[in-house]
């Protein structure tokens, strides 16, 4: 660890943190949210624009509120609709974050809502080795339960449906701590999402909401 630092590991965010948030990614993400919206549910373009703002809104993602409100909605099915067709180019290569990645000696923990595909697609534009990590928390490491042979099961139980975990959710920051192995007090959480930065102070991490890591 660092001489004299107060933290011993570091949380990073991945979208709109690792890389600007004026890439243009953002608004071909809502595009595609809505277009698989309309697709599946078949309603109008205007619908499917006010359901996603309501879904992130009420649920924190359009996935999760799907999931909630009973639709059949398989993570990958979501996934590759609204991440696989993203213009990944509009993300430029960034040597100096790679060596500022480098250059921090502290455990780094990747720590994103994104499913591991788009992650590993961002990394790459960016420049950045996966390996600069110390491990990642993803979309399926907080949710196996909606995979394979968990989520048959859960499907077979009936019941309530399945609970979708992504920041803000207390679940998902304690799943982020639990891989940092660290204490939260001692453990930076950089974050653009002013209602991720809050989840984590909550539960004491310190925290930063950077424009930019570098």
């Amino acid at each position: 660890m660092a001489a004299n630092s107060p933290f011993d590991c570091v949380l990073l965010d991945l979208d709109d943190t690792l890389y600007p948030g004026d890439t243009g990614l953002g608004p071909a993400l809502r595009r595609n949210i809505d277009e698989f919206l309309q697709a599946k549910l078949g309603v109008s373009a205007e619908r499917a624009a006010a359901m996603r703002v309501e879904l992130f809104r009420t649920h924190g993602s359009s996935l999760a509120g799907l999931i909630a409100l009973g639709y059949d909605v398989h993570p990958d099915e979501y996934h590759s609709y609204v991440h696989g067709m993203l213009p990944y180019d509009m993300i430029a290569a960034d040597p100096q974050l790679a060596r500022t990645l480098q250059s921090i000696p502290q455990r780094k923990v990747l720590f994103t809502n994104s499913d591991r595909a788009h992650m590993k697609r961002a990394l790459e534009r960016l420049g950045v080795d996966e390996a600069v990590f110390d491990d990642v928390v993803c979309f399926e490491t907080m949710n196996p339960h909606l995979f394979g042979e968990a989520r048959e099961e859960e499907r077979a139980a009936g019941g309530d449906p399945p609970v979708v975990v992504l920041k803000p959710s207390v679940d998902a920051i304690v799943a982020g701590l639990r891989v940092a192995g660290t204490n939260p007090r001692r453990t930076l959480f950089l974050d653009d999402s002013e209602r991720n930065i809050a989840a984590g102070k909550a539960l004491g991490l310190r925290t930063a909401l950077p424009k930019k890591l570098n």
